[in-house]
């Protein structure tokens, strides 16, 4: 009894610290204006990100049937063709519009929730304005005229290359219009103007500023291409980015957060969505090339291999002979199916419970590791696609891999480790519970014969 009540002061202390020392740094970074415009950029994107790969998936739908997809049923490919080929025009636009020109649509939307950021603070600044000027900032790194001469968009500016870059130009260029309109440097116009057009001319000189900035430095130097710069010194951030062990160290920080009842998955996202992105699209745009897929330990990877879901959790508690916990399994189980975790982690709790902290902290860890060896060894196959996130986690992973059925079966096998991970501390859990259940009715058949 001793030995316990030391362990649980322990995790007391490891808890305080972790909730007053560790985690209002990180949120204070989670709500740092460019990592919150940032998230609603991608929040906003996702839906168009999710249909591009779904397209993608479907140009490729036959290759798998194919010979060199590995199942070798030429019928069923053909087959598939002969419905997908009429499509590939549309098919392809789809996937041009979205996932090709994702560097773009992230400096617009970036660019107009920054200017909504400054916008509270200063009605000057115009949310429309400012998402207009980001994206004719970022168009000024490109070089049109050998646009025009090769009719072909560069390769630079397609899909993810760009994305840190176009990020860049964004802040800077909504940095500079928001500057010169807080330091009054703009044509004032008179009262009875109207509003709308008073505000073209308040936004004309900090426009034109950074327009002529942008363009010098983009184009004003021969022979230097300033964003293939800017985009070569990014990769390494994504490359240093996209290993094994900054991502574990982002999932097991995930972990603590969630474990003192922060959204760890938003605070991490804040921070590692830029890198998640570039990753998946360049998976996805490698996987519609037929070569070989460049990155393993995406967002969706981690999502339906290694958090799977705490569907095995909410099954325990339906199999559980504490009422209280029988109720909340029956409560709680259909969400989890689609991942919704919320019920689970504050109604059994997950959250601050000493004895959750082992499965959740330390025995997810492990199963990343885990994860992790299957991966580089080849066994645990990259995801290629994105699917929405309450899908379940088998089938997600199933279609999330470009439909190979051993993802699902890695994802299944996973879900039964973590039901076994959790089930000797839910069992102490469920002895406690029972107790006090046994002595709340002691007491209430006590009060009743008083």
């Amino acid at each position: 009894m001793g030995e316990q009540t030391k362990k649980s002061g322990l995790l007391d202390r490891v808890t305080n610290l972790i909730e007053e020392k560790v985690a209002p740094p990180l949120l204070r970074l989670s709500q740092v204006r460019y990592l919150e415009a940032l998230q609603r950029t991608f929040v906003t994107l996702m839906p168009y990100m999710i249909l591009g790969a779904t397209a993608t998936l479907i140009l490729n739908l036959a290759g798998l049937f194919g010979k060199d997809g590995g199942l070798n049923l030429p019928g069923v490919a053909d087959a598939i063709s002969a419905v997908v080929e009429p499509c590939r025009p549309w098919l392809l636009q789809v996937v041009f519009v979205t996932i090709n020109l994702l560097a773009l649509i992230t400096t617009v939307l970036n660019g107009y929730f920054l200017g909504d950021y400054y916008h509270k603070k200063d009605e000057n600044v115009s949310p429309i304005a400012a998402a207009v000027v980001s994206f004719v900032a970022f168009l000024c790194f490109i070089n049109f005229t050998k646009l025009s001469e090769n009719f072909d968009w560069p390769a630079y500016i397609l899909g993810s290359p760009s994305l840190f870059g176009g990020i860049l130009i964004s802040i800077l260029a909504i940095e500079v219009y928001r500057f010169l309109i807080g330091k009054n440097i703009t044509i004032k116009m008179p009262e009875a103007v109207p509003p709308m057009i008073a505000a073209a001319f308040t936004s004309m000189i900090p426009v034109s500023v950074v327009v002529v900035i942008c363009a010098i430095i983009g184009q004003g130097f021969a022979g230097f291409d300033f964003l293939a710069l800017l985009n070569k010194l990014c990769a390494y951030l994504v490359v240093g980015g996209s290993g094994p062990v900054a991502q574990f160290a982002g999932f097991f920080l995930d972990r603590i957060l969630w474990f003192v009842g922060l959204h760890g998955s938003n605070i991490v996202s804040s921070v590692m969505q830029p890198i998640w992105t570039t990753m998946i699209t360049d998976n996805i745009n490698a996987f519609a090339a037929h070569q070989a897929i460049p990155y393993m330990f995406t967002e969706q990877w981690i999502n339906f291999y290694v958090r799977c879901s705490v569907f095995p959790l909410a099954l325990l508690c339906t199999m559980s002979k504490a009422e209280r916990f029988k109720v909340l399994g029956k409560l709680s189980l259909p969400g989890t199916i689609f991942n919704i975790a919320e019920p689970v982690m504050y109604g059994l709790p997950v959250v601050l419970n000493p004895l959750m902290f082992v499965p959740w902290v330390l025995g997810f860890s492990v199963l990343f590791i885990l994860n992790a060896i299957l991966g580089v060894l080849g066994i645990t196959p990259p995801m290629v696609s994105m699917v929405v996130w309450t899908m379940p986690a088998p089938l997600a992973s199933f279609i999330g891999s470009g439909f190979k059925l051993q993802s699902m079966v890695i994802t299944l096998v996973n879900m039964v480790i973590i039901f076994f991970m959790f089930l000797p501390f839910f069992k102490v859990m469920e002895k406690q519970e029972l107790a006090a259940e046994k002595e709340y009715k002691k007491q209430k058949e006590d009060s009743k014969n008083v």
